[in-house]
């Protein structure tokens, strides 16, 4: 007999016939009845083995029977098959157990447990208990449950979202499961890795009340944040489920669970992903507004008022719901409420989701041509940042004025100069290279402002104030570059990364005009034979190894104000031996005939290696001096012979 007309015969007998011993002895007669147990049999649209079609049928002592002719259990056990669940839908990669299951044959369930060693966590997709959860097999779930079959806490589905069994309980709203869940020990408190939500927080989202209730009644923690930051108490709000809301606030805080839904009420018009805020979202936080007034009013529930301030076009955040009532019509003025409403919920907190909102506002401020609101709102955002010891830079500003010179408007020396200022706070006393270049940027677009015919001396001497202020701190790069590094540098120019389109045709390096500037009126605090670290380059090293046509008037300048013609870099090279433009060649050669006197007794003196270190103390001018010609390679060969 084929094996095709061998399983036809054995189909017939599981199907029709409860004799156990019938099957044992037709399988007894088999020569090969491991390969007719592992055959997946196509039978009604099926594609099941011997085994899922006992199971299918609850043929117990049959499942016994076949379990009891294989060579390999486990492997049978575990085939899978193409079967039809109770209810009609067509299921693939079903096993033995899982048809026990979905017919509810658990003594056929059972065998296969723990006779036949049956995984339970080898379901079509999921782990036999989330998908008995997902179908709302209840009777299912009470057998692997109270056998202790699955792990209550521990079975989650096999995707990235990691749902536990009552999590996948509450998101397909299955009130029973839950409680059944809960009443076994199921944890409240477990969040999925990828968005720390809790079952509290679905059943808000979804607006299951009932099973709100039995989690909260569990010890669901009503205020726990997920990634986002967001409470069940904000995700109820932000899915408009008002009962939910009304519940929570009821069980909670209700001065932490206020703040929340205001923050949730503002999400709505300053936490978009487009550009342009519909009607529809202010509607919606007009809507959960004056709930929240309406909340405020019934618990006798009062704001923490702040005094107005220009930041905010010194409107200030409406007290009672009249107030509101007054504003609710105007976009504009509904948006600073938002603004205002944050920063007294988020800063207390030091929460960094204030920023976003208030440097986008601050973008579309400066498209309007809005300049001066822009200036107070992010200078205050400046200070925000701040306080909270938080890392930010004045980049913006440099853009801001960038594109103020752009559009021909006026810039107020006062209110620049106050930015300027700005560099001198705690914030960027820190060495990072950033903070200097922003503040060598203030410098060449103070430049342009000085250019103003119309400016007073009152307001000329307020930025020259603040550039003297600013040079005496004397501040480098990690690199150990000065400002004047920086103005010849060509490279200075095309590091400039931060909105390039608009701040490239303004501000230009090398820069000319700074660098009179500073080597003129502010000599005592600008060294202009400074080297700097890496290659121990000079700022006329630099200047001559440009490609600028600009650079041979910064180098004449340089020249000019002292800086050293034969000074060499830790390659032992100077300016000379690194110019590659003629015309810098061609002026360098003849300023720097007849050779000084001095410098070429430092030439002698290191060529003779007289220990100089020794005779005059070490920050001297006249070790400087050596240094300069020719001591800064030598103590960079010995720096290295050491290492």
């Amino acid at each position: 007999m084929n094996e095709l007309t061998d399983n036809d015969e054995l189909y017939g007998i599981i199907c029709q016939h409860d004799h156990a011993d019938e099957l044992d002895t037709r399988l007894n007669s088999l020569s090969n009845v491991d390969e007719i147990l592992m055959f997946l049999h196509l039978r009604d649209e099926q594609c099941l083995t011997l085994l899922m079609l006992a199971a299918l049928y609850g043929k117990d002592e049959m499942v016994r029977v076949i379990l009891a002719h294989s060579s390999d259990i486990p492997k049978l056990v575990e085939l899978h098959g193409y079967v039809f669940r109770i209810d009609g839908t067509f299921v693939k990669n079903a096993t033995a157990l899982w048809c026990a299951c979905d017919r509810g044959h658990y003594t056929v369930a059972r065998t296969l447990i723990e006779i036949g060693g049956a995984k339970i966590n080898n379901g079509p997709k999921y782990p036999l208990l989330i998908d008995a959860i997902i179908v709302g097999r209840l009777d299912t779930i009470r057998f692997l449950i109270e056998n202790s079959y699955a792990d209550i806490n521990n079975t989650r589905n096999n995707d990235n979202y990691k749902f536990n069994s009552l999590i996948m309980a509450v998101i397909h709203g299955h009130t029973q499961i839950v409680a059944f869940l809960l009443e076994k020990g199921s944890r409240c408190d477990y969040v999925t890795p990828t968005s720390n939500n809790s079952a509290l927080s679905y059943a808000a989202m979804k607006g299951y009340l009932e099973i709100v209730r039995l989690l909260c009644t569990a010890g669901a923690c009503s205020f726990s944040k997920n990634r986002n930051g967001q409470t069940p108490l904000m995700l109820a709000a932000k899915n408009d489920r008002m009962d939910i809301v009304d519940y929570l606030l009821d069980h909670s805080d209700s001065e932490i669970g206020i703040k929340q839904l205001e923050l949730v009420a503002c999400s709505f018009i300053v936490v978009v992903n487009s550009n342009t805020i519909q009607q529809i979202q202010f509607q919606r936080m007009i809507r959960l507004m004056h709930k929240i007034y309406e909340i405020r009013q019934k618990k006798n529930l009062t704001k923490t008022i702040v005094q107005p301030i220009a930041a905010y076009a010194f409107y200030q955040e409406c007290q009672i719901i009249e107030e509101f009532n007054k504003i609710e019509h105007d976009n504009e003025r509904l948006y600073i409420e938002a603004l205002i409403i944050r920063e007294r919920i988020l800063v207390p907190e030091k929460d960094e989701t204030l920023f976003k909102p208030l440097l986008i506002i601050g973008d579309k401020l400066v498209e309007q041509e809005q300049f001066e609101r822009c200036i107070h709102l992010w200078e205050h955002t400046f200070y925000l940042y701040q306080n909270m010891n938080l890392e930010t830079g004045l980049h913006r500003f440099v853009w801001l004025f960038c594109r103020m010179l752009s559009a021909n408007a006026y810039i107020s020396p006062q209110r620049f100069v106050q930015i300027c200022r700005l560099t001198f706070e705690p914030s960027q006393q820190k060495p990072k290279d950033d903070y200097i270049k922003n503040a060598l940027c203030f410098l060449a677009i103070a430049i342009k402002i000085l250019e103003r015919p119309t400016l007073t001396k009152t307001e000329r001497q307020l930025i020259y104030q603040w550039i003297n202020d600013f040079s005496r701190q004397k501040r480098t790069t990690s690199h150990g570059q000065t400002l004047l590094h920086l103005c010849v540098d060509e490279q200075t120019y095309y590091d400039i990364n931060y909105r390039p389109h608009d701040i490239k045709p303004i501000l230009k390096f090398p820069n000319l005009a700074i660098t009179q500037l500073l080597v003129t009126h502010y000599n005592q605090w600008i060294d202009i034979n400074a080297v700097e670290a890496t290659s121990g380059n000079t700022a006329l090293h630099i200047s001559c190894k440009n490609s600028i046509i600009d650079s041979l008037a910064v180098v004449q300048l340089l020249i000019n104000s002292g800086a050293h013609i034969d000074c060499m870099n830790v390659h032992d090279r100077t300016p000379f031996d690194i110019a590659e433009a003629n015309p810098i060649r061609t002026l360098l050669k003849i300023k720097q005939l007849p050779l000084r006197l001095k410098c070429l007794c430092a030439r002698r003196i290191l060529d003779k290696q007289l220990p100089y270190e020794l005779i005059w103390p070490k920050e001297t001018e006249m070790n400087s001096f050596l240094f300069l010609h020719g001591g800064l390679a030598k103590f960079s060969e010995n720096s290295s012979t050491n290492s």
